[in-house]
Parts: structure tokens; sequence; C-alpha cells
């Protein structure tokens, strides 16, 4: 029973932290309808950013800012790449991954970084609580309830909604007056932050970053998001984002469950993610297909 209690309180940790990063995914790929892969690089950004500057004396919230910064600043560079230079966006994305990959260590000086006895922004909780697991999770959950905040804020003003409209339909949008490159700009922007503002609490709850931390972030969001998709819905774009959360700690708690109970292999956890997301994305139209067979069948037996 303490095994299970601990795999659920662990696993809802994590998925606070990741569901920030979920949310960042689902702004590209989702609200944008646009393939970024810029993310790989971004959440490890965020982490090399925050640990160098906690390292240096920085307070760790103006570190964890900047780390969002410097992530929308990423965004913004495979935006241009594929507004004003015309390069697809999966190619963009690529190209700017990969020049993230000499930048994160320039960032960091070397392959990992340990932040030691540093403050991070989890110290300020554990002033109040005794309890560093606690602090944590108290944290996290809140910066997760501001970004909800303030990303259904934002998607219901004028530039969120273009924002919305430029993903589900360009040429719509550009009909419409709208400045679809900007938009896109704007977008992968905000959904770069997000992911290094994700890959800088990382970092802080691991205290301690290095080069392999954003190594399958696309997978993990992606999981995140249908999970979420088919356990909550998505009827409006509040139930959307609340989904996406939900689906976080679903994953995570999926992943702790294969490892602490089953006795999976750490070492399998990557083959598990790809295994889990296409049995996932396969679904619908598993689904789908046996419903077809059955119909068929009525059909004949008519």
């Amino acid at each position: 029973m303490d095994v299970l209690i601990n795999i659920l309180t662990d696993s809802f940790q994590e998925g606070l932290v990741w569901a920030i990063m979920a949310l960042g995914i689902f702004i590209s790929f989702r609200v944008l309808n646009f393939a970024d892969l810029t993310s790989e690089g971004t959440l490890t950004l965020g982490a090399a950013i925050a640990a160098a500057l906690i390292i240096k004396g920085v307070n760790p919230v103006l570190a964890t800012l900047i780390a969002f910064l410097g992530g929308m600043f990423a965004g913004i560079i495979t935006g241009l790449l594929h507004t004003k230079l015309k390069i697809p966006g999966i190619l963009a994305g690529i190209i700017t991954m990969t020049g993230l990959y000499s930048v994160n260590l320039r960032v960091m000086g070397k392959a990992s970084l340990y932040i030691g006895e540093n403050k991070t922004v989890f110290s300020y909780i554990n002033m109040l609580f005794d309890d560093r697991a606690l602090s944590k999770t108290v944290t996290a959950l809140l910066v997760v309830i501001i970004v909800f905040l303030i990303l259904y804020w934002f998607f219901g003003t004028e530039i969120g909604m273009s924002i919305r409209t430029t993903g589900m339909n360009q040429k719509m949008s550009k009909s419409l007056g709208i400045n679809t490159d900007l938009m896109i700009i704007l977008g992968l922007a905000l959904a770069n932050g997000l992911v290094a503002l994700s890959g800088s609490l990382i970092a802080q709850k691991m205290n301690s970053s290095n080069m392999d931390i954003g190594k399958g972030t696309i997978v993990i969001g992606l999981a995140s998001i249908i999970i979420g998709e088919a356990i909550i819905g998505k009827k409006t774009f509040k139930v959307w984002l609340f989904a996406i959360i939900v689906g976080s700690f679903v994953y995570q708690l999926l992943i702790a469950i294969a490892i602490n109970l089953l006795g999976m292999n750490p070492n399998d956890l990557k083959l598990l993610q790809a295994i889990l997301v296409a049995i996932i994305l396969g679904t619908p139209l598993i689904t789908k297909m046996i419903k077809d067979r059955k119909v068929n069948k009525e059909l004949r037996s008519c």
C-alpha cells in the first residue's frame, strides 16, 4: 500500500512539472497545427540556463524567467526560418534543435551541471513545509495553476484567438486580415518558452542539468496530450487545457507503474514510451476498423 501511495505522489509531482512542457507541445502541435521539433533542444536550454544562472548566484525566480525567455527566443528562430525563409516546419525545427545542442553546451560549459545546495524556486515553499517532496509538489502545482490561468486568458484575447484561427485555417485567417506569419512566430515563441520553463523546473527539481534531459520531449508531450484528450475530452478550450495536465499525470503514472510494479528495466524506458505513443496514436484507427467490421457484418446479415 505504501509503495502505491509513493507511486501516486511521485507521479503527481512529475506530472505537474512535465505538464508545463506538454502545454507547450500542445500549443505548437494542436493549436498551431505545427510539427515543431525545436522542443527537444528547448527543454535542455531551459534547464541549462536555470542551472548555470543559479550556480552563479542569480535569484532562482529570475533565472527561471530568463530560461523562459531563452525558450521563446528559440521558438522565434524556428518561426522566422519557417515564415521568412519558407523552410518547412519540421526542417526549421530540426535546424534550430541542432543549433541548440552547441548553445546548450556553451551555456553549461560542460555536459552536466550540479546545482548543489544553491537555492531554487522550490526553496521558498520549503520554508513553510519541512518536507522537500511536499514543497516541490506545492510549488509545481502553483506554477501549473498560474500557467493554466494565463493561457486560458491569453487565448481568449484577440491575439490568442488569431493564433488559434491561424492554426485552424491559414488561408481563411489571411482573408480576415490576420498576419499569419506573426501569429506563427508568436505561437512558437510561447510554446517553446513553456517547454524551457518546464526544463528549468525539472533541472531545479533534479538539482542538476545535463545534455540528455530533453531527449524524448516530443514523445512525452504527445502522449500526455492524447491520453488527456481520451480521458477528459476537448469540449471547450478550458477543458482541453485541463485535459493536457491530467494526461501528463496519467502518463507519468503509467511509466512509474511499469518500472516500480512491473519491474521494467529503466534502460528500456524510451522503448516503452515509443510503444505507448504508437498504441495511443493507433487506437482510434483500430477502434474505427472494429466498428466498420461490425457494421459490415450487420449489413450482410440483413
